[in-house]
């Protein structure tokens, strides 16, 4: 069942999955480092050193990602996380755009009239670390959104903190987010989410479109 999307709801944008092609860089990241290539100017960590030889250990020296469902192995997401944590502003800030999504999903959003939000999750950066994840995703923001069309505000929130912006002063919503579970729990409390398939802003238009007064 479709809602009708309110005229004064604000519209939510996540980042990862939706603009930013966070999988294809990150499998990138990670055989990267596979191969013992260092990440610039970042010192790592003997946490980082022990995901790295678990995922060894556990997958072989030779392996390398293949498809973003590896991602999911606990011992390579462990791997990622201390990857990116090392310096997670440089790694965002350096992503690379879904081009669908920052040239068909994002000026749709932004001349619909109604007020647009970025709405994504840090990577909690570790001490020491050059850049937080927050100052990366505003970097990325400047330079790819900025230029079509800045939003309103950009708000960095764990997922599980998301859903305090589904209802404002008894207003649903709207947030458009690749992530399952996020968007059910926006839904759950009232707001109205839309699940976006990453690379398919034509689906997700022709729902907002049927769903806009």
């Amino acid at each position: 069942m479709l809602y009708m999307i309110p005229l004064d709801a604000v519209v939510y944008c996540d980042m990862d999955g939706v603009l930013v092609d966070f999988e294809t860089a990150v499998v990138g990241l990670i055989n990267r480092l596979l191969d013992c290539e260092p990440l610039v100017k970042t010192k790592m960590s003997k946490s980082y050193f022990k995901a790295l030889c678990k995922v060894r250990t556990e997958l072989g020296l030779g392996w390398r990602v293949q498809d973003r469902n590896e991602l999911n192995i606990q011992s390579v997401r462990e791997f990622m996380m201390s990857a990116i944590g090392a310096n997670p502003g440089e790694v965002f800030a350096s992503m690379p755009p879904f081009r669908d999504g920052v040239e068909q999903l994002w000026p749709f959003l932004t001349s619909s009239g109604h007020t647009v939000n970025i709405l994504s999750a840090p990577i909690r950066e570790r001490i020491g670390s050059q850049m937080s994840s927050e100052e990366g995703k505003v970097h990325w923001v400047k330079e790819w959104l900025d230029p079509i069309c800045p939003p309103n505000e950009i708000i960095i929130t764990p997922a599980a903190k998301k859903t305090v912006y589904a209802v404002v002063d008894g207003v649903p919503n709207v947030l458009v987010d690749d992530k399952a579970s996020t968007v059910s729990v926006w839904n759950d409390i009232g707001g109205i989410g839309i699940l976006h398939t990453p690379g398919n802003s034509d689906a997700t238009i022709r729902t907002l479109r049927q769903m806009m007064l």
